[in-house]
């Protein structure tokens, strides 16, 4: 049994380090990923109670959250080494949704409209916002992590182990935010935290495995590059340029189906939206879990990064066609659930991959102007781009046709940059 599962998993010709370093890594994904996904439902419920009109307002509040969040974080790389200030960052994580608990310790799951001219609404939007903020920052530390231990051949084989834990998480957060869905912002938020810490306590076992692969790491000393220095980098070198790029571009998509499902949900009541968005995350990653045990190793090995990370852009073009013919709820689960089950199960750890041949200065500074400043530009713009589609009343065949020319420069970019990586990569 032991032997079908290592065979399973691609770990049959690991060694005995490698397999507890990415099994105390998946660990530790577990426990991030079942923070956001217990919360995740919350958030898209005050995304309803804001209204499809406020959104951008929301958008904007994330992008500046997310933006300030880059400097204590580049200051901690500046200062510490990595062992360090990932936990420090993930505790700061956790003790924010405990104040974020005491802070609704009288509030309830019925939320009304929302408006940014009170405190209760402001207080809601910075929830939302904070939501999203760690989403991106606390799945970006055990990312960092991982791609700062393993290779690029180490990568392709124990990567899909690191995501099946992360799935799995997520699959145990979104059931039970469906069964809890009568329960308070608060109790959640402490729960979240609680399982941030546990999975401090996992990333801490990972680390001594990792140290015993024999891989030599060096992290950044107090005179570690800054914030702007990475952005420079970002922009100044035509491949992290376009790691960027595709970062922005597949913000830009996602936010424009955020906007076309939170339209069709609009006439829903507040649990009905939160029993949906839970089912949309649970079937989302149970199915994801299924493909990460199954194909995401193989197709990584058989296909490549370059023809994996093409997965997206033709499940975007998949999508916008089915809710233009069709925008009902059923589809808008079924085209949620297939989109976010390919982005997890195959173009996430695509998009990892593409770090793995590069220097300590772009695994940490780099990589996270792009996994949080990068990304939530193309809330923001995705966001300011539906508003004017909206205001023009363009239908779904304007919509699709432009869409078509950016899918396709997605497409023809994720190509270009899973190539670049097999040669940095020395295959």
């Amino acid at each position: 049994m032991r032997e079908l599962l290592l065979r399973l998993l691609r770990l049959s010709d690991a060694t005995v380090h490698e397999r507890r370093a990415a099994a105390w890594t998946a660990v530790a994904f577990f426990f991030v990923l079942f923070a956001y996904y217990l919360l995740r439902p919350l958030r898209e419920n005050v995304g309803s109670a804001f209204g499809t009109d406020r959104l951008i307002g929301l958008f904007a509040l994330t992008f500046v959250l997310t933006t300030l969040l880059n400097q204590p974080y580049m200051a901690l790389v500046r200062r510490f080494p990595s062992h360090r200030f990932l936990p420090y960052a993930l505790h700061a994580f956790a003790g924010s949704f405990l104040l974020l608990a005491a802070w609704f310790t009288t509030g309830s799951p019925t939320l009304g409209a929302l408006d940014f001219g009170d405190l209760r609404g402001c207080s809601y939007a910075l929830f939302y916002s904070w939501v999203t903020a760690f989403s991106v920052c606390g799945v970006t530390l055990v990312w960092v992590h991982a791609v700062e231990w393993f290779s690029l051949a180490q990568g392709k084989r124990l990567f899909a182990l690191v995501s099946v834990g992360g799935t799995l998480g997520a699959v145990l957060g979104s059931s039970l935010s469906k069964q809890l869905a009568e329960f308070s912002y608060a109790s959640l938020c402490l729960l979240a935290a609680v399982a941030i810490e546990c999975g401090v306590l996992a990333w801490w076992r990972s680390l001594r495995s990792c140290r015993r692969m024999g891989r030599v790491v060096a992290p950044k000393g107090a005179n570690g590059p800054s914030f702007l220095a990475g952005l420079a980098r970002v922009v100044r070198e035509p491949y992290l340029r376009g790691i960027g790029l595709f970062v922005l571009i597949a913000a830009v998509v996602a936010t424009s189906f955020y906007y076309q499902r939170m339209g069709v949900l609009a006439g829903l009541d507040e649990t009905a939206r939160r029993q949906v968005e839970a089912d949309i995350n649970f079937w989302q990653n149970l199915l994801c879990v299924v493909l990460q045990l199954f194909a995401t190793s193989r197709a990584m090995l058989a296909l490549g990064v370059a023809t994996v990370l093409c997965v997206m852009p033709l499940a975007s073009l998949f999508g916008f066609v089915a809710l233009g013919v069709w925008p009902l709820v059923a589809v808008v689960q079924v085209v949620e659930i297939l989109r976010r089950m390919l982005q997890f199960a195959f173009d996430k750890p695509a998009r990892e991959l593409l770090y793995t041949p590069l220097d300590a200065e772009a695994k940490y500074v780099s990589k996270a102007v792009v996994d949080t400043a990068v990304l939530r530009t193309g809330d923001l713009f995705g966001a300011l781009l539906n508003n004017v589609l909206v205001w023009a009343r363009l239908g779904p065949a304007a919509l699709l046709a432009t869409a078509l020319p950016v899918l396709t420069g997605w497409l023809l970019l994720g190509r270009w940059l899973g190539r670049q990586c097999a040669r940095r990569g020395g295959e």
